[in-house]
């Protein structure tokens, strides 16, 4: 979702800066967390615990509405660079190969045209 999307479904009778309640139901996620905290190695963990640190952010900021100076793609970015930590770690730590991957997700680069057509 981009911002002219988050936009657009916050009512108008909702000014920014008011607290919206989210349909995101954070269980499954905070059972993985808690998987990883269980059995995970500590990089492993750190590496969780600042993607989940991430996503806590962004979730608090969508919940109280953009405001016209934040960037939508440069605050998920913050999620997606986690992420992609997050994964390179566990790979280096689980995978037999230990091979780093070129590409974590097919969406396309945030300058892609797709975004702006």
């Amino acid at each position: 979702m981009d911002l002219s999307e988050m936009e657009a479904s916050r009512p108008d009778s909702v000014p920014q800066g008011v607290v919206l309640p989210t349909t995101i139901d954070w269980r499954p996620w905070n059972e993985a967390l808690s998987m990883v905290n269980l059995v995970a190695d500590k990089d492993i963990a750190e590496a969780a615990h600042a993607l989940d640190e991430q996503i806590w952010r962004l979730h608090i900021i969508v919940k109280r509405g953009l405001t016209p100076e934040e960037n939508w793609l440069v605050l998920r970015s913050r999620v997606v660079s986690a992420q992609n930590n997050f994964i390179t770690v566990a790979r280096h730590q689980l995978s037999l190969a230990g091979d780093p991957l070129r590409r974590f997700s097919g969406r396309p680069a945030p300058d892609d045209p797709v975004w702006t057509s």
